[in-house]
This record gives C-alpha cells, sequence and structure tokens, in this order.
C-alpha cells in the first residue's frame, strides 16, 4: 500500500503573507484545503490530529480571498510559532506518482528488492515539493513521460528538486533548477547527491531573466498568479522544439493560463481532483 499522505512543505510566514491554520474533520479535509489555495499561499501543509481530524495550515497572500466559513473558521499562527513545521515526518510514507516513479522520504528504511520502479529518495526539508500534492505527482507525471534522453530540462520554482532529480533519473544530459528560496536550493542540491546526479543538478537562485540558452522540457509547477506573470519568459527559454509544463492549476484557471501563453499552442491538460497541468508546444 502507497500513502498518499501530504508531506511538502509546511508554510512559513513571509513578507506580504499571514500563516492561517485550519481544523477540519477528515472528511471535509480536501474542501478545506481548496478554500485556502483561494488566498494564494505558496504551500499548504496537512498535519492528522487524531480522532478523524486534521490541520491545514498555508501562507496565504489575501486571506480575504478564502471563502464564506471556512475564512470564519481560521486561526493566525503568530511569528515565531512553528511547532508544526516538521510534525508531518512522522507519518510520511512512500508514494507513487506517473506510471513507475516512486518518491521514499529519506529518513525512512531503505526501499525494498530492486523492481521496475524509479526510486527517488527524498528530503525536502521546508521547500515545497515532495510529490505528495496533486499538482506535483501530475508534473512528475508529465516529466516521466515526455523527457527523453540527452534533454536539456529547466526546473521552475524547483522546491525541493524532486523534477530536477527524475528528469535525470530519466535520463535527462542536464537540469537547471533555479528557486527564489535560498532553503529550496539547498534541498535541491541534497536532494540531487542524495540520489547521485548532483554533477547533472545545476541548482541556483538565479532568474529566468538570469539565463542563458534555451531548454527542451520548461517545468514550472507554482499556481496562476505567477505563471501568467513569467509566461512570456518561460516560452522564451522553451526550444523551438521544446515542450513547455505548467502546474499548480486549478481546473477554472487552466483556460486563462493557457490564454496567457502567447506563443504556445496546447497539446494536452492532465487533470486530478481538481488540478490541471498544461502541456504547450511553440506555435512556431
Amino acid at each position: 500500500m502507497w500513502s498518499v499522505s501530504a508531506w511538502y512543505r509546511q508554510p512559513v510566514a513571509g513578507e506580504g503573507r499571514t500563516v492561517v491554520k485550519l481544523e477540519v474533520p477528515w472528511a471535509d479535509a480536501e474542501l478545506a484545503a481548496d478554500a485556502l489555495w483561494q488566498g494564494q499561499p505558496s504551500a499548504v501543509g496537512e498535519a492528522e490530529l487524531g480522532g478523524g481530524r486534521v490541520r491545514l495550515t498555508a501562507d496565504v497572500a489575501d486571506v480575504d480571498r478564502i471563502p464564506g466559513p471556512w475564512a470564519d473558521a481560521l486561526v493566525r499562527i503568530g511569528a515565531g510559532d512553528d511547532r508544526y513545521l516538521d510534525a508531518w515526518r512522522s507519518w510520511a510514507a512512500p508514494l507513487r506518482a506517473g506510471r513507475r516513479i516512486v518518491v521514499h522520504p529519506a529518513w525512512l528504511d531503505a526501499p525494498g528488492a530492486p523492481t521496475d520502479d524509479l526510486v527517488i529518495v527524498l528530503d525536502p526539508g521546508r521547500a515545497f515539493g515532495s510529490g505528495s500534492h496533486v499538482s506535483t505527482r501530475l508534473a512528475l507525471a508529465a516529466v516521466e513521460e515526455h523527457v527523453t534522453p540527452g534533454d536539456r530540462v529547466l526546473d521552475v520554482g524547483c522546491g525541493s528538486g524532486v523534477l530536477s532529480v527524475a528528469a535525470c533519473l530519466l535520463g535527462a544530459a542536464g537540469a537547471t533548477a533555479i528557486d527564489v528560496d535560498a532553503g529550496a536550493v539547498a534541498a535541491t542540491r541534497d536532494n540531487a547527491d542524495r540520489n547521485g546526479v548532483a554533477d547533472r543538478v545545476d541548482a541556483s537562485e538565479r532568474t529566468l531573466s538570469g539565463l542563458d540558452g534555451v531548454f527542451d522540457l520548461v517545468v514550472a509547477n507554482i499556481g496562476l498568479a505567477i505563471l501568467r506573470y513569467m509566461a512570456p519568459d518561460l516560452e522564451a527559454r522553451r526550444a523551438p522544439s521544446g515542450l513547455l509544463v505548467l502546474g499548480g492549476l486549478l481546473e477554472e484557471q487552466a483556460d486563462e493560463m493557457a490564454a496567457a501563453c502567447a506563443t504556445s499552442t496546447e497539446v494536452a491538460r492532465e487533470g486530478e481532483d481538481g488540478w490541471v497541468s498544461l502541456l504547450l508546444r511553440s506555435r512556431g
């Protein structure tokens, strides 16, 4: 049995963000998480409390966008109250993405006998992108489906580096991983080393405009607001015959995002549990 329990980055307060928590029955967890995503967080964390209840935390940019009864039940977490940040590790479990990718928490016992699975041993630290969130699993599935040996991959908003590591384990010549969070860059480097691909993963805090060249596969699993802003630069970094994979999108946001990519044609749209990953090629 493979768990899909949440073990991605717990939210941390930053400039312009408010960390909030919401405790709900397990049956309401998905609806409550969707409500928190309306506040445009960079992450939503999940912790089981026992007794059939769950605590969700989010570093929201706009509390007022969280709808109705969910907003009324929110509790703001004060600065320095970070006791919840690492509690999730105690119930983390391996999980599957795509056809044969298995993301295995680094602090658990090593996987069993070798199989056809592609095992990624990962410790996200406090960086987003362990593979448990639906959007990350969709992005991993897209990488598995579309990376080919020798590809040059760009991972924008790399988080834990799980997408870069997966691409290299699948045969990519190299992955350039960028993130504005220094902790994410450090986690990506550590995970690349942990999986034997440190020589092919170049992780840094560079911006899109600071990069040279183009890439065969460009992956950005971030969310509508940032993706829409980045769209021209993302398209510019894609090779003429390359593929752009955009994730972190709710179903109702997909058309708007596709329309924002002025030089691209949508070739596929994959979805799960209300989340969507777009695959786009150049119109040229």
